[in-house]
């Protein structure tokens, strides 16, 4: 046996940068609907608990469509306005004037419509962990600063996630150092910048004249159209998270238990926690479901800090010096954590099946399975393809 070592907790996830202004503002305004609405004095529900998948999808795209029918209606109406003052002030004022109050519209009406999407994207957000019965606002095995408000919040308000240092991984390890930074910048603009586009540019490639003032008024739904687009991906980024967090602890507190525990050998172990981190590098992103699984999977096992968990010939290697059932064992973990963040990147797809072997097609149908579930909203479906049990596929 291996002697023990310290295992790390909370206060070793580190975040490059503290929470922005918005991520701030959207955890503060998730925990004010958590304890007006009670649910903070309330323990989380059971996955059994829960209603049937048919009933729980059911609602939650009830919930989404509405959300989606609510956002086109502010995109449009918000629209409404600058579109008019073109259409009857164009060419009867002076240029000065003109494009001065009609960029101060814009740029009032733009505010409105950013601010009325993130409040409802908060409650769309908020709705849909009522749904899925979490109701307690906080998980202590995550740091302070990374919460479960803070996960929801940045997927309400279409926040990036943060660089997260846990045990030394570094999920970005693979990607150029110049194409993180053009992603970050294009992230934080994408939804001002895709609104201003649809504003500006996109109705001015058609006509001119009458004509194009006339074409103006398409800016009305497509600007509609868009923000419901966009509300529909915050619902689905939400539904993701929320149920990757529930099943990362239904992983850690339901299957984790000490019978089965009991069966894996040290390297069995330290190949569990080898399987989430190198999945994580793989995945190319900080998502919050594999940060919550690896530390979940941390309070489980005795892990050391100084290792390096996220090699991938390390995992290969070790996947030989253990038993066949244990193998089994590492690579249903390999395959959970591989759909936890809603896709399969390009290196995953490369070098999951160095791993999987003859299992190949097995263990990649399960994961697209998996993905299926989580992001259909099919909690109970997904919580049978969490199966670790020994055995391959």
């Amino acid at each position: 046996m291996s002697e023990p070592t310290e295992t790390p907790n909370k206060t070793h996830c580190q975040r490059d940068q503290p929470a922005g202004f918005l991520e701030k503002i959207g955890v503060h305004y998730y925990q004010h609907l958590t304890k007006k609405t009670g649910l903070d004095t309330l323990e989380t529900l059971a996955i059994d608990d829960l209603p049937p998948d048919e009933i729980m999808t059911s609602l939650a795209e009830s919930l989404t469509n509405f959300a989606a029918i609510i956002a086109f209606s502010i995109g449009a109406l918000t629209t409404v306005v600058s579109v008019w003052f073109e259409w009857k002030y164009a060419g009867h004022l002076s240029n000065v004037l003109y494009y001065s109050c009609y960029t101060l519209i814009i740029i009032v009406m733009l505010a409105i419509e950013m601010t009325v999407l993130f409040w409802l994207g908060l409650r769309t957000v908020h709705g849909l962990a009522c749904l899925t019965g979490h109701h307690g606002m906080n998980d202590d095995s995550l740091a302070d600063t990374d919460t479960v408000p803070n996960m929801l919040a940045r997927a309400a308000l279409e926040v990036p996630d943060p660089v997260i240092h846990y045990l030394g991984i570094d999920p970005l390890k693979h990607i150029p150092k110049t194409q993180l930074l053009f992603v970050g910048v294009l992230y934080k603009a994408k939804v001002l910048l895709s609104s201003l586009l649809i504003k500006f540019i996109l109705v001015r490639l058609f006509g001119k004249g009458s004509s194009r003032l006339g074409f103006q008024w398409v800016a009305i739904p497509v600007t509609g159209i868009w923000d419901a687009f966009v509300m529909y991906k915050v619902a689905k980024e939400a539904r993701l998270r929320l149920f990757g967090h529930r099943l990362a602890r239904h992983i850690a507190d339901d299957i984790m238990q000490p019978e089965l525990m009991d069966k894996l050998s040290p390297k069995a172990r330290e190949g569990a926690i080898r399987a989430v981190a190198t999945t994580m590098v793989l995945s190319q992103n900080h998502h919050p479901n594999m940060l919550v699984l690896l530390i979940k999977m941390c309070e489980t096992f005795t892990v050391k800090e100084d290792s390096e968990y996220d090699n991938w010939t390390d995992f290969l290697a070790l996947l030989n010096e253990v038993t066949e059932p244990e193998r089994y064992f590492i690579l249903d973990l390999l395959c959970v954590s591989a759909a936890f963040d809603g896709h399969l990147s390009k290196l995953e797809r490369e070098h999951l099946p160095q791993a999987f072997a003859e299992h190949t097609d097995v263990y990649m149908s399960r994961i697209e399975e998996l993905i299926a579930a989580l992001l259909n909203g099919r909690l109970h479906k997904a919580k049978e393809l969490c199966k670790l049990d020994f055995e391959a596929g």
